[in-house]
């Protein structure tokens, strides 16, 4: 088992993890329509292999991960082909090629050869650093498949409705209720879950909406 107690992921801030992303969709996704087709950036555009296959780390909890050789994306056949995942599945292919672009010459320097090889990184890098390699990936998805400006519309719009419905005062009393009502609606226009757009507006720093 190799010894990972001195890996370091790279410091990346949260404005160069955003630039990174909205650098990729503007580059390879210039239709700028919603939902982001992910799928096409990276199969099409980018030119990565997208393999369907039962996976064989499912107590580990992964929908998907890089290829060894950095070729593909290895996706779960069962998530990939059942259409209700298919949010999940979009975020996982964003969240995997945030990988890709951020931590190629990570994944080019590791001592990695098999699928076992990435497991026993996996499991045996430290609390920190995982958390750190995972946040940047998953703070790219984020930002790639929801493009503030849109969600900025998305809220305006939804702000509009409450004002219709004399509902300012509970706003004004619990926004974190009323975001958990409307967080359902507004990733409908995304194609991400209502998780993907609480923690957008949370990073954002668009919630409670100053009216």
């Amino acid at each position: 088992m190799t010894d990972y107690s001195d890996f370091k992921c790279l410091w990346v801030s949260k404005d160069e993890l955003w630039e990174m992303a909205e650098k990729v969709r503007s580059e390879y996704w210039p239709e700028n329509t919603l939902p982001v087709d992910v799928e096409k950036i990276v199969e099409r555009r980018i030119g990565l292999d997208i393999i369907p296959k039962h996976m064989i780390f499912r107590e580990m909890d992964i929908d998907a991960y890089l290829t060894i050789d950095l070729m593909g994306i290895i996706v779960d056949y069962d998530l990939y082909m059942d259409e209700k995942f298919s949010n999940r599945i979009r975020f996982s292919f964003a969240h995997e090629l945030g990988h890709y672009v951020l931590h190629k010459e990570i994944y080019n320097q590791l001592p990695i050869s098999s699928p076992e090889d990435w497991k026993d990184f996996m499991l045996n890098l430290s609390d920190r650093e995982y958390g750190f390699f995972e946040y940047q990936a998953n703070e790219f998805a984020g930002r790639l498949l929801v493009p503030r400006d849109e969600l900025i519309k998305e809220i305006d719009n939804t702000i509009q409705i409450i004002k219709e419905n004399n509902l300012m005062d509970f706003l004004a009393e619990d926004p974190i209720a009323v975001l958990s009502q409307m967080s359902l609606s507004l990733c409908k226009p995304f194609g991400v879950s209502y998780k993907v757009i609480e923690r957008r507006v949370d990073r954002e720093e668009l919630w409670p909406p100053k009216v």
